[in-house]
């Protein structure tokens, strides 16, 4: 039986007209939404909760944790302006309870959604609706690239990373009606421009900028462009900064933190891009401020603490960007907008659904999904499963189905055996073994109603 091959793709020929269409639910796996947009009154509780400011490592180490005491595969994403669990097999109710556990937090702050809602929620945050400026791209980039993240590094399977695939792709056609083709504005180029703003009739500024990554060479850049001369720059290694912008690192003057600490000039203006985890600057560690300066805090979570400004200091940190991206907000037909792009999606939404339910799709799913689910439930009640088995098998049947659907015209039975051996499942050997039999048996049978209809060997 390893060497046998099946060809299914004549069974959408035995499914009549009258043949009834699967749910839309069953077309995915169950996926739910726990997300926390940020707010001035919700940043103490989202910087517990995000994993911006951790290294690639940490970061992967985070979620790989969260997963684990949650039982299940979940994706998070974080920007700016928003931190959201996406949870595969469990219900958001549930997902929401969990994170609100392993934060320690007092109460659940999430906003909570599933099937074709989250689908939804997750389109609009990449087309730029749900950010601090409408229609900004820098956020499908950083959507994409944790898509990758959690995909190379095994975070999520090939088949629940499937359903990022098509959230991606809905939002290009998204953009495209909106007019959003190119970006508008992002936090960077809000920063800058506010950077532009503030220094506009000021004349000669002695500025330092923390940080030199994406965010701190633009303000450098921002800065030199304004006729600023005198920019410092504090790393947290020079020469591994001044091999990254070279030609722009040679207009400024590079020093590591410890001079930075110690000899720091009169400043006019700090500009702090640094990553990490907690605020750099508090209380206990303050600013090695020694003037009235302004400090820009442009990194999330927040470097600089408003606990170590005094005097005459200013601090524009996050609360002062989400405060700034509103009244730019509301220059903009921002609610009519809105309004738009509910229709349009709408109509991405109505396509999509056909799409997983036309001839060829959506009635071959139905066969696929019908069969293991009515298999699953002859499972549950099998001698051979055991306590542990029973809540995993309907969800198993429908990964099985989902791996059925993906193939495209011959497979090997061998290959479908694989699957269900290589499960991450914590499934007794007797019931993968039982399971196993099981499908490869109906798929045999299913074969040779797909060769009856016209079906290709």
């Amino acid at each position: 039986m390893s060497d046998t091959l099946v060809n299914l793709s004549g069974l959408v020929e035995t499914r009549s007209g009258s043949s009834r269409a699967p749910k839309t639910e069953h077309l995915f796996p169950l996926v739910s939404l726990a997300a926390l947009k940020f707010s001035s009154e919700n940043i103490d509780v989202a910087k517990t909760i995000t994993s911006e400011g951790l290294t690639k490592q940490g970061r992967i180490d985070f979620i790989r944790d969260v997963s684990s005491q949650t039982g299940k595969e979940i994706f998070e994403f974080s920007t700016c302006n928003r931190v959201l669990y996406v949870g595969f097999d469990i219900h958001a109710e549930a997902l929401a309870s969990k994170l609100t556990d392993i934060h320690g937090l007092a109460q659940n702050p999430f906003e909570m959604s599933e099937g074709l809602d989250v689908w939804r929620q997750l389109v609009k945050v990449c087309s730029g609706l749900d950010s601090f400026i409408m229609g900004e791209l820098q956020v499908m980039s950083q959507f994409r690239k944790s898509v990758n993240l959690h995909k190379e590094h095994g975070l999520i399977n090939q088949y629940n990373a499937a359903f990022f695939e098509h959230v991606i792709s809905a939002n290009r056609g998204v953009r495209k009606q909106l007019g959003f083709t190119q970006t508008t504005e992002s936090m960077l180029s809000l920063a800058t421009t506010a950077l532009e703003n503030f220094l506009e009739g000021k004349g000669p500024t002695v500025a330092a900028v923390l940080g030199f990554g994406e965010m701190g060479a633009k303000a450098a850049e921002a800065l030199l462009e304004s006729e600023q001369t005198d920019v410092l720059v504090v790393s947290r290694n020079p020469e591994k900064s001044m091999a990254r912008f070279p030609e722009l690192a040679a207009r400024c003057t590079m020093i590591p933190y410890e001079n930075w600490r110690n000899k720091t000039p009169p400043l006019d203006i700090v500009i702090s891009t640094i990553r990490n985890a907690e605020s750099t600057y508090h209380a206990d560690h303050p600013l090695p401020l020694n003037s009235d300066a302004t400090a820009m805090d442009f990194s999330w979570p927040p470097s600089i603490d408003a606990s170590t400004i005094t005097g005459e200091q200013q601090l524009m940190g996050m609360e002062h960007w989400i405060k700034l991206s509103h009244k730019h907000g509301k220059e903009w037909d921002y609610e009519a907008k809105l309004n738009e792009s509910e229709t349009v999606i709408d109509d991405i939404e109505k396509r999509f659904t056909e799409a997983l339910r036309n001839k060829s799709k959506g009635q071959f799913r139905a066969i696929i999904y019908g069969k293991m689910e009515e298999l699953s439930k002859q499972w549950e009640t099998s001698p051979h499963a055991t306590a542990d088995d029973v809540p995993q098998l309907g969800a198993f049947g429908r990964e099985i189905a989902t791996w059925i659907c993906l193939q495209t015209g011959e497979f090997d039975l061998s290959d479908l055996s694989t699957f269900v051996a290589n499960t991450e499942r914590t499934l007794s050997s007797a019931m993968i073994a039982h399971v196993d039999h099981d499908v490869k048996r109906s798929v045999l049978a299913l074969n040779e109603k797909s060769l009856v209809a016209g079906g290709a060997r």
